[in-house]
């Protein structure tokens, strides 16, 4: 599918005038692209605190923010659980609980130690230590992958926090006008969604079977009979699942550029001074430049006209990788600020761009 570009909200638009921006709100913050290259580097700098204000000021975004934050956490705690249950059994089977054992001459540290041993002081002793140990570990670990899988999985809640920033901009959200199967209107869809998972839901708790997987494979089985039976509907839950899936793998992909990254330049710590800024940088910038690929997914951009757009605001989108660079040197806290800001700020940062050049050439008048 060839897509022109409008220059301003940089959706299809074959025609001069816009269809989906040329209406837009009364103070709407998108206005003409900027021009200059002095205004477009500034752009650039300033797009990741745009990004975080326009998500600390803006009503009914935040809140698509829980759920990978949650899911994350259900994932580590998990993690930590088990691998903690794994150390307790270690734990259990090096414990030695016999205290003829003990090769210490007769005298009072003998008996201090049977003492210790026989009322179990000694072992709740190593078992605080070694937890305490464990938690020190598991923190230092999870300093950055935390950030990395909370990344992974934001992606389809950022999709949808951009469809919500541009029916603000633009008074619809382009991407549904163009793209969403209208058949059904969406709260239509939504209610039958989410009663058919309802039904899949009641079919799992009442299935008496120890099968786990067999629980999870018949849990959306109502749906996709659903989706089979109404043609309607099918066409628009296959059109969300493919939407969905593909700003899916576009955050996997950013949180696979991030944690090689973390491997890769983790030495460069070691460097007296500039080392974290070096490590923040480096593996900061591509994360947020991988993240412009959740609104040029949403235009429908090829790759060639990606590689245009940055091609041709090399050094605007470089300030705007390193500013997300040097707050992604802050652990856990900074990347969790970091993506969502430098998405939503990458939104805005590619609509404040002229995106003129890449709309096709004019025909030549060959009549003259």
């Amino acid at each position: 599918m060839s897509i022109t570009p409008c220059k301003t909200c940089g959706y299809d638009s074959p025609a001069e005038i816009c269809p989906h921006c040329s209406e837009r709100p009364e103070g709407s913050i998108i206005g003409d692209p900027e021009a200059g290259l002095a205004q477009r580097i500034g752009v650039g700098f300033a797009a990741l605190p745009r990004g975080m204000g326009l998500l600390l000021v803006t009503g009914g975004v935040k809140r698509f923010l829980l759920p990978p934050l949650f899911l994350t956490s259900l994932a580590f705690s998990y993690l930590f659980y088990h691998a903690w249950v794994l150390l307790e059994e270690v734990l259990d089977a090096a414990n030695l609980k016999d205290p003829s054992a003990l090769n210490l001459e007769e005298g009072w540290i003998r008996e201090a130690a049977i003492w210790l041993i026989e009322t179990g002081t000694l072992a709740v002793a190593g078992y605080t230590a070694s937890f305490l140990t464990f938690l020190l570990l598991f923190a230092l670990l999870s300093f950055y992958t935390f950030s990395v899988l909370y990344e992974a999985l934001a992606g389809p809640f950022l999709d949808e926090i951009h469809g919500r920033f541009e029916r603000r901009w633009f008074g619809a959200d382009p991407r549904d006008a163009i793209q969403r199967p209208d058949e059904l209107s969406v709260t239509r869809c939504v209610v039958i969604t989410t009663s058919q998972l309802l039904v899949g839901a009641l079919i799992v708790l009442l299935w008496d079977t120890p099968s786990t997987w067999l629980k999870l494979l018949v849990f959306p089985l109502p749906l996709l009979a659903t989706a089979l039976l109404h043609r309607s509907f099918g066409k628009w839950l296959t059109w969300v699942m493919r939407t969905e899936a593909g700003t899916l793998w576009v955050s996997v992909k950013a949180a696979l550029f991030a944690g090689l990254a973390l491997v890769l330049l983790s030495p460069l710590h070691f460097i007296p001074g500039i080392g974290s800024f070096l490590f923040g940088f480096l593996a900061g910038f591509p994360t947020a430049i991988t993240l412009l690929d959740i609104p040029f997914s949403r235009r429908q951009w090829s790759t060639s006209q990606r590689i245009a757009f940055v091609r041709k605001n090399f050094l605007p989108v470089t300030a705007f990788g390193s500013i997300c660079g040097l707050l992604f040197v802050i652990p856990v806290l900074g990347p969790l600020v970091m993506v969502p800001s430098a998405s939503v700020g990458g939104l805005w940062l590619i609509c404040r761009f002229d995106k003129s050049a890449l709309r096709p050439a004019p025909p030549v008048d060959t009549a003259a």
